[in-house]
C-alpha cells in the first residue's frame, strides 16, 4: 500500500506540474456552473408558474432538476475524462520510462492501483466543484441530505467506472493522444448500443410458425440479450441512482465493471513482461 500511495502522489502531482490538470478542472468547473445556473433558474420559472411550463403543480425539485443535473456532471467527466486517464500508462511508454518503471521494486497492482488512485484524485476536486452546487441546493431548497449524499456517490461511481475504463486503453497504447480517443470512443459505442437497446421490441420476435418450444427459447436468448445491451451504458445506472432510489444492482454494476477493466490493465501489464 506504502508503494501504491507512493505512485499515487507523484502521478497526481505531475497533473498541476503540468496545464493538464487545471484545464481539466477549469472546464468542467466552467459547464457544470453554467448548467446548474441555467436548470436553477428554468426550476424556479417553473416553480413560480407551473402552468405556463405544462405542469399541473409545481414539479418534484429531485426529478425536475437534481437527477438530471447529477447524470450530466457524470456525464460531462465521461467527456473529459479522457484527458486525465490517456497519459497514466501510455506516457510512460512513449517516454521509454515503463521499463524503468517495471524494473523498480513495484508489483504491477501497485503501480496499477496507484496510477487510478491518482486518476480518482483528480475526480474528488472535480467532486468538490459539484458539492459546491449541492450546498447552493441545499441553502435555497429543502432537500434531504441522504439525497445529496447519494447523488454525490452516483457521480462518483460512474466516473470511478469510466476511469478504470480509460486506465487500460492507457495501458496498451504508447500514444495519448490515440489512448483518449480509443476511451471516447469505447465509451460512445456503449452509449449507442444502449440506445439502440431501447428502441429494440420487447415482444418475441420469432415468427409463430417456428412453433411454441422454437419460439420460447428463441424469445428467452432475445430477452437476455436486450436486457444485456439495455444495461450496458454507464449513465443508465445513475439515474434512478441520482434521485436517492439505491438499488444493489446499480452499485454492483460499477463496482463489477471497475473491477474488470482493472484486471484487464494489470493483464496487459503482465504480458509487456511475458513479450519482453
Amino acid at each position: 500500500m506504502r508503494n501504491s500511495w507512493a505512485v499515487c502522489k507523484r502521478e497526481f502531482a505531475s497533473y498541476f506540474t503540468t496545464p493538464i490538470g487545471y484545464v481539466v478542472v477549469g472546464i468542467f468547473a466552467a459547464i457544470s456552473g453554467l448548467a446548474f445556473s441555467a436548470s436553477f433558474l428554468f426550476y424556479a420559472k417553473v416553480s413560480v408558474n407551473p402552468a405556463m411550463y405544462a405542469y399541473s403543480s409545481v414539479p418534484d425539485f429531485e426529478e425536475t432538476l437534481l437527477s438530471p443535473f447529477l447524470t450530466f456532471c457524470g456525464t460531462l467527466i465521461v467527456f473529459i475524462g479522457p484527458l486525465v486517464t490517456m497519459r497514466l500508462l501510455a506516457e510512460e511508454r512513449n517516454r521509454g520510462t515503463m521499463e524503468l518503471l517495471l524494473t523498480q521494486p513495484l508489483r504491477d497492482r501497485e503501480i496499477i492501483f496507484g496510477k487510478y488512485l491518482a486518476a480518482l484524485g483528480m475526480l474528488v476536486v472535480m467532486m468538490a466543484v459539484v458539492a459546491v452546487h449541492l450546498l447552493i441546493v441545499s441553502w435555497y431548497v429543502q432537500v434531504e441530505g441522504a439525497v445529496l449524499v447519494f447523488g454525490l456517490a452516483t457521480v462518483f461511481m460512474m466516473s470511478a467506472a469510466f476511469f478504470s475504463l480509460g486506465l487500460f486503453v492507457s495501458s496498451v497504447t504508447s500514444n495519448q493522444v490515440t489512448a483518449g480517443t480509443l476511451t471516447f470512443g469505447l465509451w460512445f459505442i456503449l452509449y449507442i448500443v444502449g440506445s439502440f437497446a431501447e428502441d429494440l421490441p420487447e415482444a418475441n420476435p420469432a415468427p409463430e410458425a417456428w412453433g411454441e418450444t422454437f419460439r420460447n427459447g428463441v424469445g428467452f436468448v432475445y430477452d437476455i440479450f436486450r436486457g444485456f445491451l439495455h444495461q450496458l451504458p454507464i449513465d443508465f445506472h445513475a439515474k434512478e441512482m441520482a434521485k436517492g432510489i439505491v438499488q444493489p444492482e446499480d452499485i454492483a454494476y460499477y463496482v463489477l465493471f471497475a473491477a474488470f477493466f482493472l484486471f484487464l490493465t494489470f493483464r496487459s501489464l503482465e504480458s509487456r513482461k511475458w513479450r519482453a
